[in-house]
């Protein structure tokens, strides 16, 4: 499974659009679930934010799914920020994906088992998610 950690501007790059005009759909995509969510969300989209790409084996992904709760195994991508709750969005590449929370993510990971090189990978990528407020996607 790979991980990237950056913006969601740098994050949809592939889609090929004008960087002004991808940075405003960002822009424009936060206001939108800002104002469908129980409260708002805020994540850094500074060009200069750093980005990671990782990846967890599939192995080590089914071991830390196996009786996880839904902040570990539904989201495509997890938000700084500390919300409790998980939404069914549709992202700028028009997929429908479950979004969650990064600090619920580094909650759900502590609690478990130390095992699996992918835990420490994962746990890493939430704590800076958290750190830098950046966002951390599951690429599809």
């Amino acid at each position: 499974m790979q991980l990237r950690l950056c913006t969601l501007t740098r994050l949809y790059e592939p889609l090929g659009l004008d960087p002004e005009v991808l940075a405003g759909a960002v822009s424009a995509w936060r206001h939108w679930i800002n104002k469908e969510l129980p409260h708002a969300l805020d994540w850094n989209e500074s060009p200069t934010a750093p980005f990671e790409d990782a990846e967890v084996g599939e192995a080590d992904w089914e071991a830390l799914c196996a009786g996880a709760g839904d902040q570990l195994t539904r989201p495509e991508l997890w938000l700084p920020g500390d919300h409790d709750f998980l939404f069914l969005v549709r992202d700028l590449a028009e997929r429908e994906i479950w979004a969650g929370s990064s600090a619920e993510l580094q909650r759900e990971l502590e609690s478990r088992p130390e095992g699996t090189p992918g835990r420490q990978i994962l746990l890493r990528l939430a704590r800076r998610s958290l750190e830098f407020g950046l966002p951390l996607a599951r690429l599809p």
